[in-house]
């Protein structure tokens, strides 16, 4: 029996399933799993006021596995029809769908309020940027904090 609570592929879903809904816009694996990094570690990143999962000298060690566990959580947003996938000459695409934006709705709790919140100003922050720049920033972000 798995009793694993944290980091499981249906909570990187929701989350996001939240920052595609905050994006309004089409976006891949790479952005959406670079954005979630900031929105979770935003006070490491020097973009929010606190890290949403607390403080801690491994957070950018996390980054590593990132893109990994966000495809597989876009893979399950889609195979349950809460995103799309659009396949264009940069790659594939996901957006949340109308069905995704339900499950968006029913989710109300302080986390995810916070989550949104952080999100709204990271995406906004980081609408010019391109998906290598935001992954430079990171890196850069990991270098300075001496924990790359």
């Amino acid at each position: 029996m798995r009793s694993k609570v944290f980091n499981t592929t249906f909570e990187n879903m929701l989350r996001v399933l939240l920052l595609a809904d905050t994006l309004n816009g089409p976006a891949n694996v790479d952005r959406l799993a670079a954005l979630d990094f900031i929105c979770i570690y935003g006070k490491k990143c020097k973009v929010l006021d606190k890290n949403l999962h607390g403080d801690n000298e491994f957070g950018f060690a996390e980054f590593a596995n990132k893109r990994e566990k966000i495809t597989e959580a876009v893979k399950l947003s889609v195979r349950n029809n809460f995103m799309n996938v659009e396949h264009t000459e940069h790659g594939f695409l996901y957006s949340i769908n109308e069905r995704g934006k339900q499950v968006v709705q029913g989710v109300q709790s302080p986390y995810a309020k916070s989550y949104v919140l952080g999100a709204k100003i990271v995406c906004r922050r980081f609408s010019g940027y391109a998906d290598e720049d935001i992954l430079q920033f990171i890196s850069d972000r990991a270098t300075e904090s001496k924990e790359a």
